[in-house]
C-alpha cells in the first residue's frame, strides 16, 4: 500500500466507509497527534495499548473482493506405524472439533490428567487420547488436513487416571425475541460442531430436566445483576402467533431455581456465563459478590467512583491442572465489562469448589480503563462446585463475547465436556 508491504503478523488491512470516518478521525486523535485523515482505507498496526495508523488516499479498486478464511497450516498424524491410540493436544481450539466429531461417531475419547510427553515435547493435564481404529484414522487425517490438528500414534495405551467423555445433551438458554449473547453462543456451538437444542424459560419451569438434558448454558444476561429476569417488555401471549407462546418468560427464584436445583442434584450440569454466573449465588454456593462494599451494616455493590472497568483487557490467573482450564497457559487475557467478580468463602475448597481463574494481583490492567482495579484482587472469575450429583460452572467475565477472545473460549468448552465426564483410565473404558 503505497509502496509499504504489510505482511507482519499482527497487522490489518481494513476497508471502512465514508460514514465511518468520525470513527477514524475520533481514533486517529486518540492514538496519534497527526491531523485526520480523509481517506476510505485505512491500514491499523495492532499494539497492545498504541496502534499505529497509515492511509491511502484512494477508492478500492471494483475488483478488490475478499475469498473467505485462510486455512490453517495442514497438521499431520505421525507416530508409530500401528498404533493402538492417539494423542492429541489441548491446547487448539479446533481440537473441540476433532473431539465432537470423534464422540458422534461413537469413538472412545479420554482426558488424561497427568502430562505426558509426545517426542520430547511436554503436554501438560488433559491431553486428549483415543483408542485406535479404522473410521478413527479417517476423521483425524481430516482433522489434521482442514484444521491443522495433529495427533501423535503411540504404541501403548497411557497409564494413570482419566476422564472419559461422552456426547453431552446441550441445552442453551434463551428467550424470546432472542437475547444477543445467547445467539453469538449458538453461532459459535454451530461452529465447533457442538450438538444443542435451545431451550426456553418455560421448558426450564416444566422439570424433568434430567430426562433431556445432560447441560444446560446460561449466557450473559439470562440473569441480571440483581438475581433475576425483567420480562416487563414481553408482549402479551395473546398478541403473539401461538407457536412463539412457549418462547414468553423468564428466569426467577420461585419456579426456575428450584428445578435447576433438582437437574444438578440428579447429575445435570449448570454453565452460568457472565451476569448470569451469579446463579451460584442463588444456588447457596459457598461464594459472595466480591465487589461489595459495607455501608452502615449492609453489603452494596460499589459504585461507579470506586470501581468502574468498562470493556478493558485484564490478565487473569490460570489453574490449568483443573478441568475446566486444561489446554490453558498460567496467565491469560480476559475481556472484563463490568464484569462479576467473586470471593469464595473460606471453607469453598473443603466444599469441592475449586477456582480456574482469579486475579492475582492488584494490577491486572492490560489494556483500557480500570478505575478501582485494586478491588480485583484475589477474587475468583471462573470457579466449578459440585452440587448434590452434578456440577455448576461459574465463569464472572465475557470469555465468549461475541465469539472473538479465542483465548478464553476452552472455558466453556471444558466446562460441557467435564460436567458429564466419567472417571476412568485410559486402558479401561467406563461403559
Amino acid at each position: 500500500m503505497n509502496g509499504r508491504r504489510f505482511a507482519e503478523r499482527g497487522r490489518f488491512f481494513r476497508h471502512i466507509g465514508i460514514a465511518n470516518l468520525t470513527i477514524l478521525s475520533m481514533l486517529e486523535r486518540i492514538f496519534s497527534p497527526q491531523s485526520p485523515c480523509d481517506c476510505n482505507v485505512v491500514h491499523w498496526e495492532s499494539k497492545l495499548r498504541r496502534p499505529r495508523f497509515h492511509y491511502r488516499h484512494s477508492a478500492v479498486p471494483r475488483s478488490f473482493q475478499l475469498h473467505g478464511l485462510l486455512k490453517p497450516p495442514a497438521g499431520k498424524v505421525a507416530g508409530v506405524a500401528q498404533p493402538v491410540g492417539y494423542l492429541i493436544s489441548h491446547e487448539i481450539n479446533d481440537s473441540s472439533i476433532v473431539v465432537n466429531r470423534l464422540l458422534k461417531d461413537g469413538d472412545q475419547v479420554f482426558w488424561l490428567k497427568e502430562p505426558v510427553s509426545v517426542n520430547g515435547r511436554k503436554q501438560g493435564p488433559g491431553t486428549i487420547y483415543v483408542p485406535a481404529s479404522a473410521k478413527t484414522r479417517a476423521i483425524l487425517d481430516r482433522g489434521a488436513a482442514t484444521l491443522g490438528v495433529s495427533s501423535e500414534g503411540v504404541a501403548a495405551r497411557p497409564g494413570g487416571e482419566a476422564l472419559q467423555l461422552k456426547p453431552a445433551r446441550i441445552g442453551l438458554w434463551d428467550q424470546y425475541g432472542g437475547l444477543m449473547p445467547s445467539g453469538w453462543l449458538r453461532w459459535m456451538l454451530e461452529q465447533y460442531e457442538f450438538q444443542f437444542e435451545v431451550v426456553y424459560p418455560q421448558a426450564l419451569d416444566a422439570g424433568n430436566l434430567v430426562g433431556r438434558l445432560d447441560v444446560i448454558v446460561f449466557p450473559d444476561g439470562a440473569i441480571s445483576r440483581g438475581g433475576r429476569y425483567d420480562t416487563g417488555s414481553q408482549p402479551k401471549p395473546e398478541d403473539i402467533p401461538a407457536e412463539y407462546r412457549n418462547r414468553l418468560g423468564g428466569f426467577t427464584a420461585e419456579k426456575t431455581l428450584p428445578q435447576l436445583k433438582a437437574f444438578a442434584d440428579a447429575g445435570g450440569t449448570i454453565i452460568a456465563m457472565g451476569s448470569s454466573s451469579r446463579m451460584g449465588m442463588l444456588l447457596g454456593l459457598p461464594m459472595s459478590d466480591g465487589l461489595t462494599e459495607t455501608v452502615d451494616g449492609r453489603d452494596r455493590p460499589l459504585p461507579g467512583t470506586k470501581f468502574y472497568v468498562p470493556g478493558s483487557v485484564l490478565r487473569a490467573s490460570i489453574d490449568n491442572t483443573s478441568p475446566m482450564a486444561h489446554g490453558m497457559p498460567s496467565e491469560v487475557d480476559i475481556y472484563f465489562e463490568n464484569s462479576q467478580a467473586f470471593r469464595l468463602a473460606a471453607d469453598a475448597s473443603l466444599n469441592g469448589m475449586q477456582r480456574g481463574a482469579w486475579f492475582s494481583n492488584a494490577t491486572p490492567l492490560r489494556s483500557g480503563w480500570a478505575w478501582g482495579q485494586a478491588y480485583l484482587e484475589g477474587k475468583a472469575e471462573a470457579v466449578v462446585s459440585p452440587l448434590g450429583q452434578g456440577k455448576v460452572f461459574l465463569i464472572g467475565f465475557k470469555a465468549t463475547f461475541r465469539g472473538q477472545p479465542h483465548g478464553t473460549f476452552k472455558l466453556l468448552f471444558n466446562s460441557i465436556y467435564f460436567g458429564p465426564a466419567k472417571s476412568s483410565s485410559a486402558g479401561a473404558a467406563v461403559q
